[in-house]
């Protein structure tokens, strides 16, 4: 039999500490939204006896509205930054044109600059375009946010797939469409699951921006929308409020054990595996 090392023990209890420290305020979370306010505040540690599931359905009343246009919004925002990192991707990698080293290193130094040094002039042109307060104000400005780490994404990737594999099929007859949508599209499959999720991540939990660009409330995203829940019950329905949060967090959810095994292939898996 054998046995751990110290700094392997260490490690563990390390690890199993982080997860812990992790978990205690979804739990809390969890407890706390079938709990009452004289729960809450009389027995604050407790389990909630009886439980109140009817917060739940209180909660989703009043945020549902705003978790669809999130969906709706992530959805739409990485649909178009999948299908043009892709594009902008393949052409980095496999392609040649003069000042192509150039143009990729400026699209990589336009990372390095923070987002809110953009937000003043980027509400100004979406309003000068009739933009604000539509949907494609938070469809187009995410779509073009994660444009850039997307062709970063999927040029590293598609570096790694054999160009003999296209050359084999220009051969044959098959045009650069049919190359792009046959070959690089369903071998590049990782990478691009790995984009969406984390484009549809930071559109749904985006805050900032839809709380300066949209006034209806209709059209208004669930990050903006529990803060509105908040304000709307006050301290007189905080396990509705733990409700909500915990209901709003139940897409991400979703996506992330849907796609978590392509998430981690897209992140790790450098070149095409033969």
């Amino acid at each position: 039999m054998k046995y751990l090392s110290f700094p392997q023990i260490t490690i563990i209890v390390l690890l199993c500490v982080l997860v812990i420290l992790m978990l205690v305020p979804i739990l809390f979370m969890i407890v706390s939204s079938l709990k009452s306010n004289a729960q809450i505040l009389g027995n604050f540690w407790g389990l909630p006896s009886p439980a109140k599931w009817n917060n739940y359905g209180a909660a989703f009343t009043s945020i549902w509205r705003y978790m669809v246009n999130s969906i709706l919004y992530a959805v739409g925002a990485s649909a178009c930054v999948i299908l043009l990192s892709s594009i902008s991707g393949y052409i980095f990698a496999k392609k040649s044109f003069p000042g192509k080293e150039l143009l990729f290193m400026m699209m990589l130094a336009m990372m390095m600059i923070p987002g809110v040094l953009t937000l003043i002039p980027s509400y100004v042109l979406y309003n000068n375009l009739g933009l604000t307060n539509t949907p494609w104000v938070i469809i187009i400005a995410g779509a073009a946010g994660g444009q850039i780490f997307g062709t970063f994404l999927c040029r590293s990737f598609m570096s790694g797939i054999p160009s003999e594999l296209f050359e084999a099929a220009r051969i044959d007859g098959a045009s650069e469409i049919r190359v792009f949508f046959q070959i690089v599209i369903p071998l590049s499959l990782p990478i691009l699951a790995t984009l969406f999720i984390m484009q549809a991540v930071g559109v749904y939990n985006d805050y900032i921006w839809p709380l300066l660009t949209i006034r209806d409330s209709s059209l208004q995203v669930v990050a903006v929308g529990l803060t509105v829940f908040t304000k709307q019950f006050g301290i007189t329905d905080m396990g509705t409020q733990f409700s909500a949060y915990a209901i709003s967090s139940i897409p991400l959810i979703l996506i992330f054990s849907f796609g978590m095994k392509y998430y981690i292939q897209g992140m790790t898996q450098g070149a095409l595996k033969m």
